[in-house]
C-alpha cells in the first residue's frame, strides 16, 4: 500500500508477509506522455523566458531563470554544434574547467542544421574559465574554423558560439558535496550494467557521459535475519551478473567511507571456516561501479535516491564521486 509520493507506507500489510518496502516514485519525465507541443503551450514558455523546445516544467519555479546579477551567472549556451554531438563529446572538453551541475543537448529539429547545447556550472569561476577558454563572438580565427590555445574534440576545432545563457543560474555553492557521478557497489547480480540501466530508464530520462567497473570479486558480506528481503514488485528484475568491460577493472576505492578491498579474483575462492564469526557470513560476489551522467538535477539525484529507498536492504550502497570535469 502506497502513499500519493509513492512511497510504502509502514507497517502496511503485504500479500506475502514482508516488511514493506519504499519505493521510489519516477521523474515526471517518465510518467507524462511528451505529445508534441501545441502553438498555446510553445508561447506559454517563450512568455516565461524559456525556449519553445524546453520540455521540462516551466511552471516550477526552480527550472525559471535565476533572480541574480550577470555576474553571477552559472550558465552558459553554445550553438553551432554538429547535430550527432553527444555528452561526452563535450564533456571531453571541460575537462579541468570545473564541475559540470548540467549539461543538456537541445532536441533536434528539423529546421535546423546545428544543434546547440547549455551547461550550468557549480561555481562562476568555473563558468568564466569555459567561456574564455571557447568563446568565439570576438574570436574571429575560431569563428572560421581556427583552433584556441588548448582545443578540443568539438569546442575548440569548430566554429561554435559560446555566449552567456539567458536563463541564468545561480552558484550551487551549498551542494559542493554533490556531483553529477555516482558510484554504486552491491551484489554483481544487481550492479551490473545491464541491470542498473534498465533500472534507470524506470525512474528518469537521462544521458550518460560513462560507464566503468572500479572494483570487483568476492568478498565475505554479513547475513542477517536470514535471507535478503526480496526485491519490490515495481523494481525491474536483475539479470544474471554481465562480464565487465575490460576497461578501469582491479582498481580498489581509496576512501575512508568504503571498507578495504582485496585484489580482484578470478575464481571464487573456498570459504573459510566462520566457527570464531560473531556474525554469519556469506561469501558474494560484488562489484563498484561508476556511472557520469549528464545532470544532477532529475538524473544522478534521482537515481541515487531511487537505489538508497528500494535496494539499501539487499546490500547496495551507493554515493557520489568525482566530476573528471573538475580541475
Amino acid at each position: 500500500m502506497s502513499n500519493q509520493d509513492g512511497r510504502s507506507q509502514a507497517g502496511s500489510p503485504s500479500n506475502e508477509g514482508a516488511r514493506a518496502r519504499r519505493e521510489f516514485r519516477p521523474m515526471d519525465a517518465i510518467l507524462v506522455d511528451r505529445a508534441p507541443l501545441t502553438e498555446e503551450e510553445k508561447e506559454a514558455r517563450k512568455a516565461r523566458g524559456f525556449s519553445e523546445n524546453y520540455m521540462g516544467d516551466y511552471n516550477n519555479e526552480r527550472n525559471k531563470s535565476a533572480d541574480i546579477p550577470d555576474d553571477q551567472n552559472c550558465s552558459l549556451y553554445i550553438t553551432g554544434l554538429p547535430l550527432n554531438v553527444t555528452v561526452r563529446d563535450i564533456f571531453d572538453d571541460i575537462r579541468d574547467i570545473g564541475k559540470v551541475y548540467s549539461l543538456h543537448i537541445s532536441p533536434r529539429s528539423d529546421s535546423h542544421s546545428k544543434a546547440a547545447a547549455a551547461v550550468v556550472f557549480f561555481t562562476r569561476a568555473a563558468a568564466e574559465r569555459f567561456y574564455n577558454r571557447f568563446k568565439t563572438r570576438d574570436n574571429p580565427t575560431v569563428r572560421w574554423g581556427g583552433a584556441v590555445a588548448n582545443p578540443g574534440r568539438i569546442l575548440g576545432r569548430m566554429p561554435v558560439n559560446v555566449v552567456w545563457n539567458q536563463v541564468k543560474a545561480a552558484p550551487f555553492t551549498e551542494r559542493e558535496h554533490v556531483t553529477r557521478v555516482i558510484q554504486v557497489e552491491g551484489p554483481s547480480d544487481i550492479v551490473n550494467e545491464q541491470f542498473l540501466l534498465s533500472y534507470f530508464r524506470t525512474k528518469c530520462r537521462f544521458d550518460m557521459e560513462d560507464i566503468s567497473v572500479l572494483w570487483e570479486g568476492f568478498c565475505d558480506v554479513p547475513v542477517s535475519g536470514g535471507q535478503p528481503p526480496a526485491p519490490s514488485a515495481a523494481s525491474v528484475h536483475a539479470e544474471p551478473p554481465a562480464q565487465a568491460p575490460a576497461r578501469r577493472q582491479g582498481r580498489a576505492l581509496a576512501s575512508t567511507n568504503w571498507r578495504e578491498r582485496a585484489h580482484p579474483v578470478t575464481a571464487e575462492p573456498e570459504a573459510e571456516p566462520q566457527e570464531n564469526a560473531a556474525v554469519p557470513t556469506t561469501r558474494t560476489h560484488s562489484r563498484i561501479m561508476e556511472f557520469r551522467f549528464g545532470t544532477v538535477k532529475g538524473q544522478a539525484l534521482a537515481c541515487r535516491m531511487a537505489l538508497d529507498w528500494e535496494f539499501k536492504e539487499r546490500g547496495v550502497m551507493c554515493r557520489y564521486g568525482q566530476d573528471p570535469c573538475g580541475p
